[in-house]
């Protein structure tokens, strides 16, 4: 029974108790009349059930269980950086030409031999639409055809990305010359020379650096010498133009020579240095030839003087 119970119960029994004995004694004084009292009842207290120890069972493996991820830190939002004003970009210079010639001619081809189309004219301006391999040519289009220009003759720009052109036309084939009519022969008389060599020259050596040519030119008596103007060349090059007068005038001679010859006065050209080569002497009148040529030829010192005599026909 529960504890309580008890407890109640015996105090129930311990009233009941001292009621009896009041009525034992004698009665002194008025009768007291008894205080009712409640009879105590047994009152239902639940007892608590205790749980009944139940034997130990096999313990249970634990299930593992799938411990969910964190979840993966958000990102901060990526701010995204202001745009930069766009970068002008420079736009590359179109290849053109300007005519820097008062009239220069357009061809067919890069070359003077290719046809001539046509011309332009000084400022004039066009675009470069290719050039030749050397870059010396531009092309260019020319009154709707494709034309070229020598790149001397003009002003260019912006021709660091032009290509070679790729439609060239190859250089033209020269004609073969057209036959020639052989000349008609003419009547005309070679002019004809006044003075001829008479037979007479002489060569002679010297040791001094001088090539010296003395003339005689007389008239058909062979009384009087004829004035004029000697000409001398070396390998076909005029080195020297002696003019003389009539007259005679004595010369003196060389060692192992006659001692004297005529000459006409003035009629002696000297050339100095005294080159080796070959050598022609001849009178001229008026700038023309007028009398046979006389030629001789230097080597060292032999035949560095000449004494030439002409006599008119």
């Amino acid at each position: 029974m529960n504890f309580r119970i008890w407890v109640l119960l015996i105090a129930a029994l311990s009233l009941i108790a001292l009621a009896g004995c009041g009525r034992i004694g004698p009665s002194r004084g008025p009768a007291v009349t008894p205080i009712p009292t409640k009879t105590l009842r047994p009152t239902f207290t639940s007892t608590p059930v205790r749980p009944t120890a139940v034997p130990p069972s096999a313990t249970p493996i634990p299930i593992p269980t799938v411990t969910p991820a964190p979840p993966a830190p958000t990102a901060p939002p990526t701010v995204a950086p202001t745009a930069a004003p766009p970068t002008a970009t420079a736009t590359p210079e179109k290849a053109a030409f300007t005519v820097s010639e008062p009239a220069v001619n357009v061809r067919g081809g890069p070359g003077v031999n290719y046809p001539i189309l046509g011309e332009v004219r000084q400022g004039q301006t066009f675009d470069i639409t290719g050039k030749n391999p050397n870059g010396d040519w531009w092309q260019f289009t020319y009154e709707g055809r494709t034309g070229w220009i020598t790149a001397g003759m003009v002003t260019a720009r912006g021709t660091a990305r032009v290509q070679v052109a790729a439609n060239i036309p190859a250089p033209p084939t020269s004609p073969p010359p057209p036959p020639t009519t052989p000349p008609q022969p003419t009547n005309t008389p070679a002019p004809a020379l006044r003075y001829a060599l008479t037979g007479k020259s002489q060569l002679r050596p010297n040791t001094n650096d001088f090539v010296t040519v003395w003339c005689f030119v007389f008239n058909q008596a062979g009384t009087a010498l004829v004035p004029g103007t000697l000409r001398v060349t070396r390998d076909g090059a005029v080195i020297k133009e002696q003019a003389y007068s009539g007259g005679t005038e004595p010369a003196r001679g060389d060692s192992g020579y006659p001692s004297e010859f005529l000459y006409n006065p003035g009629c002696k050209a000297e050339i100095q240095p005294a080159l080796n080569g070959n050598y022609s002497a001849f009178i001229i009148q008026g700038g023309q030839q007028v009398s046979d040529v006389f030629n001789f030829t230097v080597s060292g010192v032999t035949n560095r003087i000449a004494i030439i005599e002409w006599k008119e026909k």
